[in-house]
């Protein structure tokens, strides 16, 4: 094999063969090596491992690569439980060890606080994880139909629109995976028109609805298909649409660590949802704020309050900036204030208005260490420190990961 020394990193071409040593996996599941003065990821490589990989882009001192053979095997590395791994863009761990999975995820938060938040966490992340396979209770499929028009279905190929079709995926529910299987059977059920089906179980059973995955069509697809879920006592109902955490193992112990020994007068729920944390809340203080950007979930958020009695549970259908900006003024001082923003975050200036409410704790709930440990910044430039750190494997399997971020006042 040809492998002429490149000391200038332009030198680098696409379509170059290199034998490099894998140093960790980096968020999104990639893993990085380095060769000259250049950053190499490859995905479903393992931390130790010695491979032979093949250029495939480059961008500046970022180069990407595929695995062409393994040289050097890690002890952590295991047979993929799906046959579709590696072409569906649904997976990146599968070839992990569930243990080493979760190393890699503690890495992810650690490593992020101290590039993106400054932090140097030096304390424990605790660990809640479960079952690997057969999770997850929601799931779109995309459709596209063959010659034949026949509908199709299955995930995105990793950075694509092409479709993966699937015969089976391992983490889904089974439930889920019979649903698929009787759409199979009875194509008739999926219009022509849809693009993707949406798939969730509860404890109703299985519920598909097809649409075009458009916007602007999420009331009206919402309104097709109720899902109820039971979490530690309380029933939930909501649309397919509307967002509910989707790990039918974990979603309990979730719930159980956000709202652990937290008693008091006042609570705010931010970004509160379908009630999830809000409902919780109910009976360990005397009144609740929820708030909630989507008037489809905050309409389910007070169906579910009063599904289940409970009259101290305040919905505020307005986005979180809204509501800091015309209606916290009424909220100072509370006991606790729990943070679930989306993958973007909450951002400075909402941390920045929180911190001026003075809460007496702050819960973070996060999916993205990256945009957490952004805003744990600001929270900490603001006069709160970081008393615990829970990493929450809600999404074996794959490079997302789950943090619970527990925030006091320095004073």
């Amino acid at each position: 094999m040809n492998q002429p020394e490149k000391n200038n990193p332009l030198a680098i071409e696409v379509g170059d063969i290199l034998d490099v040593t894998i140093e960790k996996i980096v968020y999104g599941g990639d893993g990085l090596a380095r060769y000259d003065a250049n950053v190499i990821l490859v995905p479903f490589t393992a931390p130790g491992e010695r491979v032979r990989v093949r250029i495939t882009s480059i961008s500046r001192r970022i180069l990407r690569a595929v695995l062409v053979e393994l040289l050097t095997e890690s002890e952590c590395r295991v047979t993929p439980c799906c046959p579709h791994f590696g072409r569906c863009g649904g997976c990146q761990l599968q070839h992990l060890a569930d243990r080493a999975q979760i190393e890699v995820k503690a890495d992810f938060i650690r490593e992020s606080l101290q590039r993106i938040g400054g932090i140097e966490w030096a304390g424990e992340i605790a660990i809640i994880s479960g079952p690997s396979i057969g999770y997850r209770a929601r799931t779109e499929l995309k459709i596209f139909r063959d010659q034949e028009d026949r509908p199709r279905l299955g995930y995105f190929e990793p950075g694509t629109h092409l479709l993966c079709e699937i015969e089976t995926c391992p983490i889904l529910d089974p439930a889920i995976e019979r649903e698929i299987g009787r759409l199979r059977q009875s194509p008739k059920r999926i219009p022509y028109s849809a693009t993707r089906v949406y798939i969730a179980a509860g404890e109703n059973g299985s519920v598909a609805v097809p649409g075009t995955g458009e916007d602007g069509e999420r009331a009206a697809i919402d309104t097709r298909g109720t899902v109820h879920h039971r979490v530690n006592g309380f029933n939930y109902a909501f649309g397919i649409r509307s967002f509910f955490q989707g790990n039918r193992f974990l979603i309990d112990k979730l719930v159980m660590e956000v709202t652990k020994d937290v008693y008091g007068d006042r609570a705010v729920d931010l970004y509160a949802g379908v009630g999830l944390f809000s409902l919780q809340l109910a009976t360990r203080f005397s009144k609740v704020c929820a708030v909630e950007g989507s008037p489809i979930a905050a309409g389910h958020g007070v169906q579910n309050s009063r599904r289940n009695n409970i009259n101290n549970v305040e919905y505020h259908s307005l986005s979180v900036e809204a509501w800091l900006k015309m209606r916290s003024s009424d909220w100072k001082w509370a006991d606790l204030l729990i943070l679930d923003p989306p993958r973007a975050g909450a951002g400075p200036r909402v941390c920045e208005k929180i911190t001026t409410l003075a809460p007496r704790m702050i819960k973070y709930v996060s999916c993205d260490p990256t945009t957490l440990s952004r805003d744990l910044k600001t929270l900490i430039a603001n006069g709160y420190h970081i008393d615990c750190v829970t990493l929450v494997d809600m999404f074996p399997q794959t490079y997302h990961v789950e943090t619970v971020v527990t925030l006091s006042p320095d004073h």
